[in-house]
This record gives structure tokens, C-alpha cells and sequence, in this order.
């Protein structure tokens, strides 16, 4: 038994008597290793780090985008024309016997005077008027020696407060049979009222044919 034991050790002690070298397990040479394992990535092998790309800028809108967007249209007043508009006449009377003999052009606007005018006509009870709402136009042509004479309120306008009145003045050709007594012919019209700052005349003749 006891020979047993010490050939058993042998072996063991023969193992530790060969060298004092370094024990080395099969695949360990230095001179076929490819050196030291890493376990942490080469640096080639490393990601690249990522790059938070920018947020790409808001477009700006260019010359053309800004004329091409559409203008609101803006509520307001229309524009004053300040150009002429007809009035509306309403004729009281056209006469070629009256008590005025000389030519006169005249706007009315109120009721004393025109009660003045009418009791120089002389023709009649005096129509009413009411001049909160119109203005009376009367036009005089004076004394003429004959009959066939006319005066008449053509046109009545009004153009930026200015009241406009056309006057046609009609006398007779040589043809025209005629009255022998003296005339002072007359013409009187209503307009509706406006805001008057002034008021003007035109006047206009013609010759009648009388063929």
C-alpha cells in the first residue's frame, strides 16, 4: 500500500522537477498569437456618432409669392363722381301775358318770397310749395312787342352744390303770324331740394321756323 502511494507521487514530482518554465495552455505562443483579445471595439469598428440633422428653415415668401397673394378688398364708400345729375322738374306754369317786364333768372327757397314773385305774375291763385322739400326755378323774358316769344326752363342739374339751369329762349321767324300786343313771357318750375351753395344760368336762343 504504502508503494502504491509513493509511485503515484512520483509522476507529480518528475512534472514539477522539468523546468521551472511557465505553464502555457496549447494555442497560447507568443509568437503565433495575434497579440492581446479586446473585448471593446476598434476604433474603426466604432459607430459613428449620429448628428442631429437641423430643422430645415421656414420658407420665406419671395418678391413673386408676395404679388401673387391675394389683395382684400376693403369695404368703404364709394367714390364721389362730383359729375352732373338731372333733376326732376315739376312745371308749375308757362305763361306769355304776366305783370313782370324785365328778364329775370331766379332760384326761390322759401314761402315769403315766393309769395312775393307770385303777386307780381299776377296770374292766378298761388299753387303751394312745400320748400323744405323743393326750390322753385323761375326764368323772365322781359316785354316784347309781339307775340310768339317763349322762355322755357330746359334742364335743371346739379354738379358738386351748384344748382345748373338751362334756358331756351325761342322768338318767332319772319314767317310766324304773330299777336300784335306786347308779351313778358314767363316759365316756373319745381325741383326737389338739394344743398345749394350756388346756382347758375345757361341760356340758349333759337328762331322759329313757323313754315
Amino acid at each position: 500500500m504504502i508503494f502504491r502511494r509513493y509511485a503515484l507521487l512520483i509522476p507529480f514530482a518528475g512534472l514539477a522537477a522539468c523546468g521551472s518554465g511557465t505553464m502555457r495552455v496549447a494555442g497560447d505562443d507568443p509568437s503565433t498569437s495575434s497579440g492581446p483579445v479586446s473585448l471593446a471595439p476598434t476604433p474603426d469598428s466604432q459607430p459613428e456618432p449620429s448628428v442631429a440633422s437641423a430643422p430645415a428653415p421656414a420658407t420665406q415668401p419671395g418678391p413673386d409669392s408676395a404679388a401673387a397673394a391675394p389683395v382684400p378688398q376693403q369695404q368703404g364708400y364709394a367714390p364721389y363722381s362730383g359729375g352732373n345729375s338731372t333733376l326732376e322738374m315739376k312745371r308749375i306754369g308757362q305763361w306769355s301775358r304776366t305783370g313782370i317786364g324785365e328778364s329775370r333768372r331766379l332760384v326761390i327757397r322759401d314761402a315769403n318770397a315766393w309769395a312775393e314773385f307770385w303777386s307780381e305774375l299776377g296770374t292766378g291763385d298761388r299753387p303751394d310749395v312745400d320748400f323744405t322739400k323743393s326750390v322753385v326755378v323761375a326764368v323772365t323774358a322781359g316785354q316784347h312787342p309781339t307775340g310768339g316769344y317763349e322762355i322755357a326752363v330746359d334742364q335743371v342739374g346739379q354738379r358738386d352744390g351748384e344748382l345748373t339751369v338751362q334756358v331756351l329762349q325761342t322768338s318767332p321767324g319772319p314767317n310766324c303770324v304773330t299777336s300784335s300786343s306786347p308779351t313778358q313771357p314767363v316759365d316756373v318750375v319745381e325741383v326737389p331740394a338739394v344743398a345749394l351753395k350756388s346756382w347758375s344760368f345757361s341760356e340758349r336762343k333759337e328762331t322759329s321756323s313757323c313754315r
